[in-house]
């Protein structure tokens, strides 16, 4: 009776510690997770044949993008194939398809058989490969019409990247380096357009607009127009990223949107390096969906093609940016800095030494 008594106080001590501990990561460390496998589906329609060759579907095995074939002669009556001969582009094309069935037709003849690199590659997206696995975020700035408003935005997006660089060291978990900014010029436009469409811009603006991108090509909130780069909501939502999930934050700044992006194995590799875990173990995924209260079940397209899960309460609207202070963290003599977790799993280890010394003492005594 006595051990039976004892062995429910120790698990029901163990049940606390992984309560304490299941929102011991960062906004940026959760957005690198793999909850979601799909938020885009390439879609390749010809009157033929209703494959999608190997060789070109393999290109796109660790994206976010699921590719799919449709005949265009069976499914007549098919939305995507609707849209891909309003285009005139000619059969085979490809349609690539996001969770909102935005579309956008990209022609097969123009690629020349490496749809992959169309799609993946730009010169952008490859630097979003460089840099986000270790800078805190990067600021994309999308120019516009306007030169003078466009070195305005810039200067403003230096000085916020600055600023956030330097509260840093006093935010839960270090990054390598701090947050910067990307441009997409209005020459790089047509190089640029998947991403773009990605994004929701379709033509250059009259005055420039950005996106925080952080982690694995999420977007942090949404589009910032220039009046928003210009003045705090820049600020404010950069310092979302570095908070952690005990700050208290609606679970729709915790999982953003994604642009599409590669994500090769040794980008993930060099990344768990980096932040000392690996985000695709399941372990790890299991404990992030249980912080962000995810749902099993996810929408699904009428070809069977699952997107995102979903996250209970997850609103569309960002109007009401969250203040996230990040305060200065006491130091302890030699300069280690004394944590909320250290203190917490100090206290618990006391206490579990002294239940394991009062259990050896009744066990010997009944024995």
């Amino acid at each position: 009776m006595v051990r039976n008594k004892i062995s429910l106080m120790v698990l029901a001590i163990l049940f606390n510690i992984i309560q304490v501990e299941a929102c011991r990561y960062t906004i940026r460390e959760i957005g690198f997770s793999a909850l979601n496998k799909v938020t885009y589906i390439l879609y390749r329609v010809d009157s033929q044949t209703v494959t999608f060759p190997n060789q070109l579907a393999a290109g796109f095995t660790s994206s976010n993008i699921k590719t799919h074939a449709i005949n265009a002669s069976i499914e007549k009556d098919n939305q995507v194939i609707a849209f891909a001969k309003s285009q005139n582009k000619g059969f085979p094309v490809y349609v690539l398809v996001d969770i909102n069935k935005r579309m956008l037709a990209l022609s097969a003849a123009e690629y020349e058989n490496n749809i992959a690199s169309g799609v993946l590659a730009s010169p952008i997206q490859q630097l979003l490969q460089e840099k986000l696995p270790v800078n805190y975020a990067t600021v994309l700035l999308i120019e516009g019409r306007d030169a003078e408003a466009n070195q305005l935005a810039k200067q403003h997006i230096l000085k916020t990247c600055k600023h956030i660089e330097n509260i840093m060291p006093n935010m839960p978990k270090q990054v390598d380096l701090g947050p910067d900014m990307t441009v997409i010029e209005q020459s790089n436009f047509e190089d640029e357009k998947v991403l773009l469409w990605s994004l929701g811009v379709d033509e250059v603006p009259k005055k420039p607009i950005a996106f925080i991108l952080y982690a694995k090509g999420r977007i942090m909130g949404e589009q910032i127009d220039f009046e928003g780069i210009i003045s705090e909501k820049l600020y404010k939502l950069l310092s979302i990223i570095g908070a952690d999930c005990e700050c208290g934050l609606d679970r729709k700044w915790m999982l953003g949107y994604q642009v599409p992006l590669d994500w090769p194995k040794d980008i993930r590799q060099d990344l768990s390096d980096r932040l000392g875990f690996d985000v695709d173990n399941p372990m790890v995924l299991t404990e992030m969906s249980r912080i962000l209260a995810i749902e099993n079940r996810a929408p699904k397209t009428p070809d069977g093609i699952s997107f995102e899960p979903i996250v209970v309460d997850l609103d569309k609207e960002f109007n009401d940016i969250p203040e996230i202070e990040h305060k200065v963290l006491t130091k302890v003599e030699g300069g280690t800095r004394n944590t909320s977790n250290q203190i917490i799993w100090y206290s618990i280890l006391g206490l579990l030494l002294i239940i394991s010394v009062g259990a050896l003492f009744i066990l010997k005594k009944k024995s």
